[in-house]
C-alpha cells in the first residue's frame, strides 16, 4: 500500500489500491472530521484523505502552527512519498493551505495534483482583514459566531470553548501572518468555489484564482453561505467529481 503517515493525515475509510487520492484540507478551527461524510459519496476506489493538524482531534494536546512555512514542510514532506495520482481541496483557510502546499511541492520536486479546487477562500493576493495586536477571546468569538460554522451548543459550552479557543487564535495568526509574494502559476487545472451567500468571499476575490494557474480555470458559485461545502455538500462533490473521470489506476 503507498504509505500515507497517520498523523498529519486520516484516512477514514483505507482503499488497498485507489486509483486516486483526494486530499482534503479543513477551515479555521476545524479538523479532519468535517470532511467524514464525504467517503459515502465518492467512487469507491477513490480514497479520502484529511489533513489533520495539531492541537485538534487526536492531536489536541500538541500546540498548533501559527505560520505557514512550518506547516507547509511537515504536510509536504507526510504528502510527498504518495505515488497515487491525486487531487486537493481546500475550504477557506484551508484552501491558502492547499495553494502554499502546491507550491511547496513544485519547489521541492514533487509531483503536483491533477486538480485543485479552492473553497470559499479569497484569492492569495488579498490579504485577510484581521486586525494587528492581539487576538482577543472576544473577538475571535465575534467572528465564530458571524462565520456560522459552530454550533450554538458549543458555543455555550465553557469547557469545549477552552479547548476551541487556542486553535482558532492559532489559525488565525497563520492567517495574519501570511504575506503573498507574487510566483509562477501553477501548472495544476484550477477550480475556484463560492456561496451565494456568503458575504465575506465575494466573486470577484474568487476570480482572482485565475492568475495563479497556467492550466484551464473554473469558477463555480453554489448555494449557501460560507459554509456551503457542508450544506451544498452533494453539489460541491459534484464538481470535484469531474476531476476523477478519464484517470486509470496507476496513471501518472
Amino acid at each position: 500500500m503507498d504509505p500515507i503517515p497517520g498523523a498529519w493525515f486520516w484516512r477514514p475509510k483505507p482503499v488497498a489500491l485507489p486509483r486516486m487520492r483526494l486530499f482534503c484540507f479543513p477551515y479555521a478551527g476545524a479538523n479532519a472530521m468535517v470532511f467524514r461524510t464525504w467517503v459515502a459519496q465518492l467512487p469507491p476506489d477513490v480514497e479520502l484523505v484529511a489533513a489533520q493538524l495539531p492541537g485538534r482531534g487526536p492531536r489536541i494536546r500538541e500546540a498548533p502552527i501559527t505560520r505557514l512555512q512550518p506547516l507547509m514542510e511537515a504536510l509536504g514532506q507526510a504528502l510527498a512519498p504518495s505515488r497515487i495520482p491525486f487531487v486537493m481541496f481546500g475550504h477557506s483557510m484551508g484552501g491558502l493551505v492547499a495553494f502554499a502546499l502546491c507550491h511547496w511541492l513544485r519547489a521541492n520536486g514533487f509531483r503536483a495534483p491533477m486538480h485543485l479546487f479552492i473553497s470559499g477562500r479569497r484569492a492569495a493576493q488579498f490579504p485577510d482583514s484581521l486586525p494587528p495586536g492581539k487576538l482577543t477571546d472576544e473577538y475571535i468569538l465575534s467572528c465564530i459566531r458571524r462565520y456560522g460554522g459552530t454550533p450554538a451548543s458549543v458555543l455555550a459550552e465553557p469547557g469545549l470553548m477552552e479547548l476551541i479557543l487556542p486553535v482558532f487564535r492559532a489559525d488565525f495568526e497563520l492567517l495574519r501572518s501570511y504575506r503573498h509574494v507574487p510566483a509562477e502559476p501553477l501548472d495544476a487545472p484550477l477550480t475556484a468555489l463560492g456561496g451565494v451567500k456568503d458575504d465575506m468571499v465575494q466573486p470577484a476575490h474568487l476570480e482572482g484564482w485565475r492568475e495563479h494557474t497556467k492550466g484551464p480555470f473554473a469558477l463555480r458559485i453554489l448555494e449557501g453561505d460560507h459554509f456551503f461545502l457542508h450544506s451544498a455538500e452533494a453539489a460541491v462533490l459534484r464538481v470535484v467529481g469531474q476531476a476523477f473521470e478519464g484517470v486509470s489506476r496507476g496513471e501518472v
